[in-house]
Protein backbone atom coordinates (compact mmCIF):
# COMPACT_ATOMS: atom_id res chain seq x y z
CA UNK A 1 0.00 0.00 0.00
CA UNK A 2 1.49 3.17 -0.65
CA UNK A 3 1.39 6.97 0.61
CA UNK A 4 -1.90 8.07 -0.34
CA UNK A 5 -2.36 11.48 -1.86
CA UNK A 6 -4.42 13.18 0.84
CA UNK A 7 -1.60 12.33 3.15
CA UNK A 8 1.45 13.73 1.64
CA UNK A 9 0.42 17.43 2.98
CA UNK A 10 1.20 16.27 6.29
CA UNK A 11 4.21 14.27 5.97
CA UNK A 12 5.36 17.44 4.24
CA UNK A 13 3.71 19.77 7.20
CA UNK A 14 6.93 18.32 9.10
CA UNK A 15 9.60 19.88 7.12
CA UNK A 16 10.52 23.15 8.23
CA UNK A 17 10.92 26.25 5.96
CA UNK A 18 13.92 25.67 4.53
CA UNK A 19 13.28 22.15 3.78
CA UNK A 20 10.21 22.72 2.63
CA UNK A 21 11.77 25.74 0.22
CA UNK A 22 13.94 23.26 -1.09
CA UNK A 23 10.73 20.49 -1.96
CA UNK A 24 9.28 23.05 -4.25
CA UNK A 25 12.65 23.40 -6.04
CA UNK A 26 12.08 19.56 -7.40
CA UNK A 27 10.67 19.79 -11.19
CA UNK A 28 9.03 16.03 -10.97
CA UNK A 29 6.32 15.33 -8.38
CA UNK A 30 8.15 12.14 -7.85
CA UNK A 31 11.15 13.50 -7.13
CA UNK A 32 9.53 15.89 -4.55
CA UNK A 33 7.52 13.29 -2.55
CA UNK A 34 11.17 10.70 -2.39
CA UNK A 35 12.54 13.85 -0.92
CA UNK A 36 9.75 14.88 1.30
CA UNK A 37 9.82 11.41 2.59
CA UNK A 38 12.75 10.71 3.29
CA UNK A 39 12.91 14.18 5.93
CA UNK A 40 9.73 13.10 7.03
CA UNK A 41 10.98 9.48 7.60
CA UNK A 42 14.48 10.97 9.34
CA UNK A 43 12.36 13.15 12.26
CA UNK A 44 10.16 10.65 13.02
CA UNK A 45 12.78 7.72 13.32
CA UNK A 46 14.44 10.73 15.63
CA UNK A 47 11.41 11.53 17.85
CA UNK A 48 10.99 7.33 18.13
CA UNK A 49 14.36 7.93 20.16
CA UNK A 50 13.54 10.73 22.13
CA UNK A 51 9.57 10.05 22.50
CA UNK A 52 9.39 13.88 24.62
CA UNK A 53 10.10 15.49 21.20
CA UNK A 54 7.44 15.96 18.24
CA UNK A 55 8.57 15.17 14.63
CA UNK A 56 7.84 18.95 13.93
CA UNK A 57 10.22 19.96 16.49
CA UNK A 58 13.71 18.62 15.36
CA UNK A 59 16.01 21.40 13.61
CA UNK A 60 18.87 20.63 11.53
CA UNK A 61 21.53 22.74 9.70
CA UNK A 62 24.29 22.26 7.40
CA UNK A 63 28.10 22.35 6.92
CA UNK A 64 29.71 24.37 3.97
CA UNK A 65 30.11 20.91 2.11
CA UNK A 66 26.14 20.60 2.65
CA UNK A 67 26.39 17.67 5.49
CA UNK A 68 23.10 18.32 7.56
CA UNK A 69 23.60 17.95 11.46
CA UNK A 70 21.19 18.19 14.19
CA UNK A 71 21.27 21.02 16.03
CA UNK A 72 18.00 21.55 18.30
CA UNK A 73 16.62 21.17 20.73
CA UNK A 74 18.88 17.82 20.82
CA UNK A 75 22.78 17.44 19.42
CA UNK A 76 25.26 14.71 19.93
CA UNK A 77 23.45 12.32 17.42
CA UNK A 78 25.33 12.21 13.52
CA UNK A 79 22.70 11.94 11.14
CA UNK A 80 22.73 11.38 7.02
CA UNK A 81 19.76 11.14 4.66
CA UNK A 82 19.29 9.70 0.97
CA UNK A 83 16.16 9.43 -1.66
CA UNK A 84 15.68 8.33 -4.70
CA UNK A 85 12.19 7.45 -6.48
CA UNK A 86 10.77 4.47 -4.57
CA UNK A 87 13.20 4.59 -1.75
CA UNK A 88 14.04 6.71 1.18
CA UNK A 89 16.79 5.63 3.97
CA UNK A 90 18.09 7.45 6.55
CA UNK A 91 21.34 6.86 9.37
CA UNK A 92 21.18 8.02 12.92
CA UNK A 93 24.67 7.19 15.36
CA UNK A 94 25.33 8.43 18.45
CA UNK A 95 29.72 8.72 18.95
CA UNK A 96 30.57 8.70 15.47
CA UNK A 97 29.70 10.23 12.02
CA UNK A 98 27.75 8.02 9.61
CA UNK A 99 26.39 8.20 5.84
CA UNK A 100 23.82 6.50 4.03
CA UNK A 101 23.07 6.36 0.30
CA UNK A 102 20.15 4.60 -1.56
CA UNK A 103 20.43 4.26 -5.66
CA UNK A 104 17.95 2.60 -7.67
CA UNK A 105 19.77 -0.06 -10.39
CA UNK A 106 16.87 0.23 -12.75
CA UNK A 107 18.36 3.57 -14.03
CA UNK A 108 21.14 2.42 -15.80
CA UNK A 109 24.58 4.69 -16.24
CA UNK A 110 27.58 4.24 -18.85
CA UNK A 111 29.28 2.41 -16.07
CA UNK A 112 32.97 2.26 -17.61
CA UNK A 113 33.02 5.60 -18.66
CA UNK A 114 32.27 7.15 -15.35
CA UNK A 115 34.25 4.76 -13.27
CA UNK A 116 37.31 5.75 -15.50
CA UNK A 117 36.89 9.58 -15.14
CA UNK A 118 36.12 9.30 -11.77
CA UNK A 119 36.83 5.94 -9.36
CA UNK A 120 39.89 4.58 -7.92
CA UNK A 121 41.73 1.91 -10.97
CA UNK A 122 41.42 -1.04 -9.59
CA UNK A 123 37.29 -0.05 -9.82
CA UNK A 124 37.54 0.88 -13.12
CA UNK A 125 39.60 -2.46 -14.35
CA UNK A 126 36.51 -4.96 -12.34
CA UNK A 127 33.80 -3.11 -14.49
CA UNK A 128 35.86 -3.24 -17.78
CA UNK A 129 36.73 -7.09 -17.07
CA UNK A 130 32.58 -7.64 -17.01
CA UNK A 131 30.90 -8.40 -20.03
CA UNK A 132 27.31 -8.32 -19.12
CA UNK A 133 26.17 -4.84 -19.13
CA UNK A 134 23.23 -5.95 -16.10
CA UNK A 135 25.43 -7.02 -13.94
CA UNK A 136 28.07 -4.67 -14.92
CA UNK A 137 25.44 -2.37 -13.90
CA UNK A 138 24.82 -3.91 -10.61
CA UNK A 139 28.25 -3.60 -9.67
CA UNK A 140 28.24 -0.50 -10.66
CA UNK A 141 26.17 1.11 -8.40
CA UNK A 142 26.94 -1.55 -5.73
CA UNK A 143 30.40 0.75 -5.79
CA UNK A 144 28.80 4.44 -6.19
CA UNK A 145 26.66 3.59 -3.38
CA UNK A 146 29.56 2.72 -0.88
CA UNK A 147 31.31 5.43 -2.09
CA UNK A 148 28.60 7.84 -1.34
CA UNK A 149 27.76 6.78 2.04
CA UNK A 150 31.72 7.12 2.71
CA UNK A 151 31.70 10.68 1.56
CA UNK A 152 28.62 11.17 3.51
CA UNK A 153 30.08 10.29 6.78
CA UNK A 154 33.12 12.33 5.94
CA UNK A 155 31.38 15.40 5.06
CA UNK A 156 33.09 16.88 2.49
CA UNK A 157 31.13 14.88 -0.46
CA UNK A 158 32.81 15.14 -3.77
CA UNK A 159 35.18 17.39 -2.57
CA UNK A 160 36.95 14.40 -1.51
CA UNK A 161 36.97 12.34 -4.57
CA UNK A 162 35.18 9.51 -5.55
CA UNK A 163 38.71 7.70 -6.32
CA UNK A 164 40.34 8.43 -2.75
CA UNK A 165 39.60 5.11 -1.18
CA UNK A 166 39.00 1.63 -2.86
CA UNK A 167 35.84 0.08 -2.25
CA UNK A 168 36.01 -4.15 -1.55
CA UNK A 169 32.43 -5.81 -2.57
CA UNK A 170 33.04 -9.07 -0.81
CA UNK A 171 32.68 -8.53 2.13
CA UNK A 172 31.87 -4.77 1.56
CA UNK A 173 34.87 -2.79 2.39
CA UNK A 174 37.37 0.12 2.28
CA UNK A 175 40.71 0.67 2.20
CA UNK A 176 42.80 4.22 1.57
CA UNK A 177 46.45 5.47 2.12
CA UNK A 178 44.83 7.66 4.70
CA UNK A 179 44.12 5.28 7.28
CA UNK A 180 41.11 6.20 8.06
CA UNK A 181 38.64 3.19 9.70
CA UNK A 182 35.48 3.15 7.57
CA UNK A 183 33.20 0.30 8.35
CA UNK A 184 30.53 -0.35 5.52
CA UNK A 185 27.63 -2.19 4.92
CA UNK A 186 25.72 -2.95 2.40
CA UNK A 187 21.89 -4.11 1.42
CA UNK A 188 20.21 -4.91 -1.60
CA UNK A 189 16.39 -4.68 -1.94
CA UNK A 190 14.32 -5.27 -5.23
CA UNK A 191 15.82 -2.55 -7.55
CA UNK A 192 17.65 -0.87 -4.78
CA UNK A 193 21.20 -0.66 -3.53
CA UNK A 194 21.22 0.89 -0.04
CA UNK A 195 24.98 1.54 1.93
CA UNK A 196 25.89 3.10 5.07
CA UNK A 197 29.58 3.41 6.19
CA UNK A 198 30.47 4.77 9.56
CA UNK A 199 33.89 6.17 11.17
CA UNK A 200 34.90 4.23 13.47
CA UNK A 201 33.87 0.76 15.29
CA UNK A 202 29.88 0.17 14.51
CA UNK A 203 27.55 -2.22 14.32
CA UNK A 204 24.59 -1.52 11.86
CA UNK A 205 21.00 -2.50 12.36
CA UNK A 206 18.43 -1.90 9.13
CA UNK A 207 14.50 -1.26 10.43
CA UNK A 208 12.54 -1.84 7.27
CA UNK A 209 9.30 -0.15 6.95
CA UNK A 210 6.53 0.14 3.64
CA UNK A 211 5.92 3.87 3.08
CA UNK A 212 2.18 3.46 4.55
CA UNK A 213 3.73 2.27 7.69
CA UNK A 214 5.33 6.02 7.86
CA UNK A 215 2.17 7.60 6.72
CA UNK A 216 0.11 5.70 9.24
CA UNK A 217 2.49 6.91 11.94
CA UNK A 218 2.44 10.54 11.12
CA UNK A 219 -1.30 10.17 11.63
CA UNK A 220 -0.94 10.02 15.34
CA UNK A 221 0.90 13.40 15.78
Amino acid sequence: MAIADDEWPKLAALLDESEAARAQRFAFEADRRAYVAAHALLRARLSERSTDVSPREWRFDATPHGKPFLCAPRAGLSVSLSHTRGMAAVAIASGREIGVDVESILTPRNAVNVAERYFAPEEAALLRAQSDPVARNEIFFAIWTLKEAVLKADGRGLARGLDSFVVRLSPPAISSDSGENYVVAQWRRGGFFIAAAALGEAHFRIDEAHASALAAAMRSV
